[in-house]
């Protein structure tokens, strides 16, 4: 069965795609303080998560019919009384069949819940303890491709729950032999990212450690490395994303300097590509996290920036063609997420502000106001038959 994907389609003089804003949240909804950390498309496309400063999980309903600009508003609000450290869409997840209407989440010292996202109501717990039977948190979570299982990433393990037993993991595994041992990854595992061959994921932590997995056999890594530190490693690896063929594995660090690396997981003897990310104030580091994502074609990456743009990077000629820049926000963009089939793009802006009146960053000039919101983009492409 025939299917279409898109390309974004490059203005040949500027070397950016036409972007219009055809969605967005009203400046009056969202506090000055409580700034975006996130947002992931849901499965089918209708649907929006994000999370936030005030560590609620927000679902927003995007009409793709509509003729005008639209006011984003939460369709439903999930609020949490920890810090909400991770979630993830079920795979398979459709608008049309209730029963598959539910994301996994996690806050701290929690178990994962799984969430109906139609009324917010717990289905299930999913609970990893401790040698000291205490709750572990976890950093990370994905669903398997297949979306049988829950894969969370803790502090020095993996868990993989069996979706439709919910309680105590299948398995747990450690992700090193002992404590003090320099084998294996330290850390929180701070992404899990599912490969696309459906067989395979990858896994990194905030230490900088990165390995591929089997998604069935989450004991033993068929790769295991370090990130390098000249590209931040020792700062931490935010986020991971594989390439659409499967062969390629992109990572981001955070930090002051933030970088884009891909390893071509065939010909691990160093980096394929190593992308240095745009910082508007390179002397004031932030932890907070800056995800990425590609066009359906897997050829275009596209990046939020510091100073409230949207880089897009045409990994073909990485070597040849510099990054084009389109504004976005009026601060930080923390996420950007593409629409699963048509050429949309989701941006969520906002960073912690910690400034004082009368503090060094008035006086150099760096006094923007803080924005917090949401939108979506209508981004020029090209969509291709393919079987």
């Amino acid at each position: 069965m025939s299917r279409y994907i898109y390309t974004y389609s490059p203005d040949r003089t500027t070397a950016l795609p036409q972007t219009q804003c055809v969605a967005q949240t009203s400046p009056h909804d969202i506090a000055p303080d409580n700034c975006f950390r996130s947002v992931h498309w849901s499965p089918d496309g209708q649907s929006l998560a994000t999370s936030s400063e005030d560590n609620a999980l927000r679902i927003y309903d995007y009409n793709q019919c509509a003729n005008e600009p639209q006011k984003l508003e939460p369709r439903l609000a999930i609020s949490h009384g920890e810090t909400l450290t991770a979630y993830a869409w079920y795979p398979f997840m459709n608008s049309a069949d209730p029963a598959t209407c539910c994301i996994a989440e996690n806050t701290r010292d929690q178990p994962i819940h799984l969430r109906d996202t139609n009324n917010g109501g717990v289905r299930a717990r999913y609970t990893a303890l401790s040698s000291h039977e205490t709750i572990l948190t976890a950093g990370s979570v994905a669903f398997s491709s297949d979306g049988a299982n829950i894969l969370a990433g803790y502090a020095g393990h993996l868990a993989q729950f069996d979706v439709h037993r919910p309680g105590l993991p299948v398995d747990l595994a450690p992700l090193s032999p002992s404590r003090r041992s320099k084998e294996g990854m330290k850390g929180i595992v701070s992404c899990i990212a599912p490969n696309t061959d459906g067989r395979t994921m990858a896994c990194a932590t905030f230490s900088g450690h990165m390995s591929v997995r089997l998604q069935k056999d989450i004991r033993n890594s068929e790769i295991l490395w370090s990130f390098p530190e000249e590209y931040g490693g020792r700062r931490g690896i935010d986020h991971t994303k594989w390439s659409s063929d499967g062969g390629i594995l992109w990572a981001s660090t955070r930090g002051s300097e933030r970088y884009l690396v891909a390893w071509d997981t065939r010909d691990m003897r160093g980096p394929l590509h190593a992308i240095a990310r745009q910082s508007a104030r390179p002397d004031r580091g932030s932890q907070q996290r800056m995800l990425f994502d590609f066009d359906q074609s897997g050829r275009y990456l596209v990046a939020g920036q510091s100073d409230g743009s949207v880089a897009v990077y045409d990994t073909w000629y990485l070597d040849c063609n510099k990054p084009a820049y389109f504004s976005a926000h009026g601060d930080m963009v923390a996420g950007v997420c593409a629409h699963p089939y048509y050429s949309l793009l989701a941006t969520a802006s906002g960073q912690r502000h910690f400034d004082q009146p009368g503090s060094e960053s008035e006086e150099d000039g760096d006094s923007r106001a803080p924005d917090n919101s949401l939108k979506i983009w209508s981004v020029s492409a090209s969509y291709t038959q393919v079987e």
